[in-house]
């Protein structure tokens, strides 16, 4: 069976890979389950120093897959995929570490939520984000909410959420999500690898301190947890 998540390791930088590119990289249990072990792995073992965050096959997420659990509205797993959504990007802000997210194609919904966790996007041209779920109907996983509010301030995550508006790499740049807007998937993974090559030669120390900080600056507290009982398909869509 191939893998949902891949990984690969050089000279400290740990690349993360959403593996599902038949179906632009949909967020399932078992993806996510294999995220939040590696994400565990790569803080307990404190050789990583710097993380990228990409998806396979000219996509980066297009939210969870709506196919996992059809005509089962009552499953169990609906609500493990929202809280594991939360708990990634919370292991995402906790590690020691600069997390970087090289994004292209639709970065959608919990897709979206998993890019806003890392300290740095960088997007190519072409790149689609939006959170769709209050137009459709859904709930967005607060977590997310949260997240997006401190990077962009709560009138501009206002018109986000609430309109599902479509967003380019672009937009995200001048909105402040995006660290920078490259011509195409290539540059991006060249731009991140280089950054994170150049931040895993500094003093860890120093690096580590700096992470902190600036992660300290939005709201206190761990992400919220969705709550049990409105286990809807909140956050959960593909692209169509």
């Amino acid at each position: 069976m191939t893998p949902q998540l891949l990984r690969s390791d050089s000279g400290g930088i740990a690349t993360l890979t959403l593996n599902r590119p038949d179906h632009r990289n949909a967020l399932t249990v078992t993806l996510l389950e294999d995220l939040v072990t590696e994400l565990t792995s790569i803080q307990d073992s404190g050789q990583v120093r710097a993380v990228i965050l990409t998806g396979a096959g000219g996509a980066f997420c297009s939210g969870a897959d709506l196919t996992e659990f059809a005509g089962r509205p009552a499953d169990p797993g609906r609500q493990r995929r929202i809280d594991l959504v939360a708990e990634s990007m919370a292991r995402l802000r906790g590690l020691p570490g600069p997390t970087i997210a090289a994004a292209c194609g639709p970065v959608l919904g919990a897709g979206w939520g998993l890019a806003l966790a890392c300290d740095l996007t960088y997007a190519a041209a072409g790149t689609i984000f939006c959170l769709p779920e209050v137009p459709k109907g859904y709930r967005l996983p607060p977590a997310i909410t949260s997240r997006l509010r401190e990077v962009v301030g709560p009138v501009r995550a206002a018109e986000i959420i609430l309109t599902g508006s479509r967003y380019t790499g672009t937009d995200g740049v001048a909105a402040g999500w995006v660290a920078r807007c490259l011509p195409d998937t290539a540059a991006v993974l060249r731009s991140a690898t280089g950054v994170a090559q150049a931040l895993a030669a500094q003093p860890p120390e120093a690096i580590a301190g700096v992470v902190r900080a600036l992660r300290a600056c939005g709201p206190a507290g761990p992400y919220p947890r969705f709550p049990t009982e409105q286990n809807e398909e909140n956050g959960e869509h593909e692209d169509e």
